[in-house]
Protein backbone atom coordinates (compact mmCIF):
# COMPACT_ATOMS: atom_id res chain seq x y z
CA UNK A 1 0.00 0.00 0.00
CA UNK A 2 2.78 2.49 1.07
CA UNK A 3 4.55 1.94 -2.32
CA UNK A 4 2.20 3.95 -4.10
CA UNK A 5 3.90 7.10 -2.45
CA UNK A 6 7.56 6.02 -3.99
CA UNK A 7 5.61 6.25 -7.66
CA UNK A 8 4.06 9.56 -6.50
CA UNK A 9 7.20 10.66 -5.93
CA UNK A 10 8.79 9.68 -8.87
CA UNK A 11 5.98 11.11 -10.86
CA UNK A 12 6.48 14.36 -8.84
CA UNK A 13 10.46 14.38 -9.77
CA UNK A 14 9.68 13.42 -13.72
CA UNK A 15 7.37 16.13 -14.11
CA UNK A 16 9.27 18.58 -12.50
CA UNK A 17 12.08 17.77 -14.49
CA UNK A 18 9.97 17.55 -17.72
CA UNK A 19 8.46 20.98 -17.27
CA UNK A 20 11.87 23.04 -16.87
CA UNK A 21 13.13 21.47 -20.13
CA UNK A 22 9.84 22.52 -21.96
CA UNK A 23 9.59 26.02 -20.58
CA UNK A 24 13.53 26.57 -21.73
CA UNK A 25 13.67 29.11 -24.67
CA UNK A 26 16.25 26.58 -25.78
CA UNK A 27 17.72 23.09 -25.18
CA UNK A 28 20.38 20.84 -26.61
CA UNK A 29 20.25 17.16 -25.91
CA UNK A 30 23.55 16.71 -27.45
CA UNK A 31 25.60 16.70 -24.87
CA UNK A 32 23.69 14.04 -22.95
CA UNK A 33 24.63 11.48 -25.73
CA UNK A 34 27.14 8.63 -24.45
CA UNK A 35 29.89 9.31 -27.67
CA UNK A 36 32.45 7.75 -26.19
CA UNK A 37 30.70 4.53 -25.88
CA UNK A 38 29.00 5.07 -29.38
CA UNK A 39 32.50 5.55 -31.30
CA UNK A 40 33.68 2.25 -29.43
CA UNK A 41 30.97 0.39 -30.70
CA UNK A 42 31.67 1.21 -34.03
CA UNK A 43 29.42 4.36 -34.86
CA UNK A 44 30.82 6.49 -37.61
CA UNK A 45 30.59 10.56 -37.65
CA UNK A 46 27.53 10.41 -39.76
CA UNK A 47 25.65 8.18 -37.58
CA UNK A 48 26.81 10.26 -34.37
CA UNK A 49 25.05 13.32 -35.55
CA UNK A 50 22.16 11.22 -36.54
CA UNK A 51 21.53 10.32 -32.96
CA UNK A 52 22.19 13.92 -31.55
CA UNK A 53 19.96 15.15 -33.52
CA UNK A 54 17.19 12.70 -32.85
CA UNK A 55 17.62 11.86 -29.25
CA UNK A 56 15.15 14.47 -28.47
CA UNK A 57 12.29 12.34 -30.31
CA UNK A 58 13.72 9.30 -28.53
CA UNK A 59 12.66 10.90 -25.21
CA UNK A 60 9.43 11.97 -26.18
CA UNK A 61 8.26 8.59 -26.55
CA UNK A 62 10.23 7.25 -23.66
CA UNK A 63 8.47 10.06 -21.59
CA UNK A 64 5.16 9.37 -22.57
CA UNK A 65 5.66 5.78 -21.43
CA UNK A 66 7.12 6.11 -18.27
CA UNK A 67 4.52 8.89 -17.26
CA UNK A 68 1.96 6.69 -18.39
CA UNK A 69 3.10 3.47 -16.06
CA UNK A 70 3.99 5.77 -13.00
CA UNK A 71 0.26 7.36 -13.10
CA UNK A 72 -1.20 4.01 -13.25
CA UNK A 73 0.98 3.27 -10.38
CA UNK A 74 0.91 5.81 -7.95
CA UNK A 75 -3.00 4.91 -8.34
CA UNK A 76 -4.66 8.25 -8.02
CA UNK A 77 -7.81 9.14 -7.00
CA UNK A 78 -8.84 10.78 -9.91
CA UNK A 79 -7.41 7.54 -12.35
CA UNK A 80 -8.78 4.68 -10.59
CA UNK A 81 -6.42 2.52 -11.95
CA UNK A 82 -8.48 3.29 -15.61
CA UNK A 83 -5.71 2.84 -18.28
CA UNK A 84 -7.66 4.88 -20.77
CA UNK A 85 -8.00 8.08 -18.08
CA UNK A 86 -3.79 8.03 -17.84
CA UNK A 87 -3.36 7.77 -21.65
CA UNK A 88 -6.01 10.53 -21.95
CA UNK A 89 -4.37 12.33 -19.21
CA UNK A 90 -0.35 12.08 -20.61
CA UNK A 91 -2.01 13.03 -23.84
CA UNK A 92 -3.41 16.21 -22.53
CA UNK A 93 -0.18 16.98 -20.73
CA UNK A 94 1.57 16.56 -24.09
CA UNK A 95 -0.53 18.87 -25.89
CA UNK A 96 0.09 21.34 -23.25
CA UNK A 97 3.61 20.89 -23.21
CA UNK A 98 3.44 21.81 -26.97
CA UNK A 99 1.11 24.86 -26.28
CA UNK A 100 3.66 26.15 -23.51
CA UNK A 101 6.66 25.85 -26.26
CA UNK A 102 4.35 27.91 -28.53
CA UNK A 103 4.01 30.72 -26.28
CA UNK A 104 7.49 31.05 -25.05
CA UNK A 105 8.69 31.72 -28.91
CA UNK A 106 10.12 27.93 -29.20
CA UNK A 107 8.81 25.90 -32.70
CA UNK A 108 6.48 23.00 -31.09
CA UNK A 109 6.20 19.94 -33.29
CA UNK A 110 3.76 17.98 -34.53
CA UNK A 111 6.13 14.69 -34.19
CA UNK A 112 6.65 15.77 -30.77
CA UNK A 113 3.49 15.47 -29.60
CA UNK A 114 2.87 12.01 -31.89
CA UNK A 115 5.28 10.15 -30.18
CA UNK A 116 4.50 11.33 -26.41
CA UNK A 117 0.70 10.26 -27.25
CA UNK A 118 2.33 7.05 -28.88
CA UNK A 119 4.70 6.34 -25.66
CA UNK A 120 1.42 6.84 -23.54
CA UNK A 121 -0.25 4.40 -25.87
CA UNK A 122 2.52 1.43 -25.98
CA UNK A 123 2.60 1.74 -21.92
CA UNK A 124 -1.45 1.31 -21.79
CA UNK A 125 -0.68 -1.42 -23.96
CA UNK A 126 1.49 -3.17 -21.91
CA UNK A 127 -0.36 -2.50 -19.18
CA UNK A 128 -3.69 -3.96 -20.09
CA UNK A 129 -2.81 -6.07 -22.85
CA UNK A 130 -5.52 -8.76 -20.99
CA UNK A 131 -8.37 -6.61 -20.34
Amino acid sequence: MQIKWFYRSCLIVLIAALTYVVVQPAYNMAHWVPHNTLRRLGANYDQLLWIEHNVDLALHAAGGFIITVLIVFSKLPFIDGSGRRALILVSVLCLCAEIVQLSIGRGAQSLDLLLGIFGSFMAYLALYKNN
